[in-house]
């Protein structure tokens, strides 16, 4: 019998783009998808798509002063889908798609790039407040509820002494009832650090050597279960989340 036939990823539909991307998210249960990213001339675009068949319709390109670099619907409701983003300047701005002149909330979140941005609470995943967290080049690791002006309710930062890192990546999990809650974050000198916001403090850290470009739990509303986290020298880590020893941490198995 034949071995098991290789994955192959199909192509459904392909579209060309005049400027840099750097994120894309669908729109929550619609067939709607957006491109965010920096246009030629230095500023931010936000591009919305809709899916026709073989064909994306471009249905609105909104312009704004900075390039965006990452973008979340996840702490918002169905009702809604507010789009959370951060900036090159390091500013979160919350918008209204149907009326994106001004944000409905923007915060100056940090001093450089937002580099990654996650939410939770929202379009019915995760127990909780609607929480957004942020990721920045300038080692800091911030978590906001929209409610509440201009302070984040956590601020994850370099004890002193310690030097900053350029945060490349942060995710939710655990957020499978309302007291429950980790933030994790992978940094460009290979660290991976994991916050609880039930007791605000350091669960637990390590380190796979390269920098870690992306950090997803399997399902941010259940109990912990599977972390991966991938880097730069092209592996992959899973960490079983179940159960975290003493001194070792969670165990992992790691693929090239």
């Amino acid at each position: 019998a034949a071995g098991p036939e290789r994955p192959q990823v199909v192509s459904h539909v392909q579209q060309a783009l005049s400027y840099t991307v750097f994120d894309c998210k669908w729109v929550p249960r619609s067939a709607r998808l957006l491109c965010l990213g920096s246009a030629a001339r230095g500023t931010g675009l936000i591009q919305l798509y809709e899916l026709h068949g073989a064909r994306l319709e471009l249905l609105r390109e909104i312009e704004k002063p900075k390039p965006i670099k990452c973008g979340t619907f996840g702490a918002t409701s169905l009702q809604q889908r507010y789009l959370a983003t951060g900036d090159f300047n390091g500013n979160l701005n919350i918008w209204n798609l149907e009326a994106p002149e001004i944000p409905v909330y923007s915060v100056k979140g940090h001093k450089e790039i937002i580099n990654s941005i996650d939410g939770v609470g929202g379009l019915g995943i995760g127990e909780g407040a609607p929480e957004i967290v942020t990721g920045s080049r300038d080692g800091t690791v911030k978590v906001w509820d929209p409610r509440q002006n201009d302070t984040p309710v956590a601020n994850m930062e370099p004890v002193q002494g310690e030097s900053k890192r350029d945060c490349w990546t942060v995710a939710f999990g655990n957020a499978y009832n309302q007291e429950e809650r980790v933030v994790c974050a992978g940094y460009d000198n290979g660290d991976i650090k994991l916050f609880d916001l039930k007791t605000m403090s350091l669960r637990w850290e390590t380190n796979i050597k390269n920098g870690v470009c992306s950090v997803e739990f399997d399902r941010k509303d259940i109990n912990m279960n599977k972390l991966v986290a991938t880097s730069l020298e092209g592996k992959f880590h899973v960490f079983d989340m179940r159960t975290q020893h003493p001194t070792k941490g969670f165990a992992s198995v790691s693929e090239k």
